[in-house]
């Protein structure tokens, strides 16, 4: 699908406000491409970004301190020491599995070398996150390690806002 102005203004406006009602979205898109847009265009093009995929969900950004997760941190390891690089690829599979079941790791990407792990975690306190840094960096499979604490992000902190679960198992029969 290829997107125009006006599919990424409404995208803009959404990243916003998600709750935003489809007349004030027009509005807004009226002024700032000088013509009239009527709030059925709005409804129109965000289904159609929908059914494109483009739009995965409308979700809510959460203060997790107010949870009680207060602490965040980002992790990189760095499988290796095989023989076979298929191995090693094979063991960071399975390291980044453990680490994707964890309801507290947020954020999980491989480097480029499919050989790396870079994970954004979510702690009550410190502890938690050191306790899970500490296991993976005794793994035999892991050549190296690091862990940063962050402070106070200044930017970016919706994407803590959608992480840990309020409940742990997703109740949608009554929803």
């Amino acid at each position: 699908m290829k997107l125009d102005d006006k599919d990424l203004h409404i995208l803009s406006l959404l990243q916003k406000d998600g709750r935003a009602k489809y007349t004030q979205i027009a509005r807004t898109l009226s002024k700032a491409m000088n013509q009239n847009i009527p709030d059925t265009t709005i409804l129109f093009r965000i289904r159609k970004l929908q059914q494109a995929g483009v739009i995965k969900r409308f979700t809510v950004s959460i203060d997790q301190v107010m949870l009680g997760y207060s602490v965040s941190g980002v992790m990189f390891i760095e499988i290796g020491g095989h023989i076979l690089r298929d191995i090693t690829i094979e063991h960071t599979q399975k390291i980044r599995a453990e680490l994707e079941s964890r309801l507290n790791v947020i954020l999980l990407a491989l480097n480029e070398t499919e050989t790396g792990i870079f994970a954004v975690i979510l702690g009550k306190r410190t502890t938690d996150i050191q306790e899970i840094f500490d296991k993976l960096k005794d793994n035999p499979d892991v050549v190296d390690a690091k862990l940063w604490f962050l402070k106070q992000p200044t930017k970016g902190d919706s994407l803590i806002g959608t992480g840990v679960p309020i409940i742990e198992k997703e109740e949608t029969d009554d929803v």
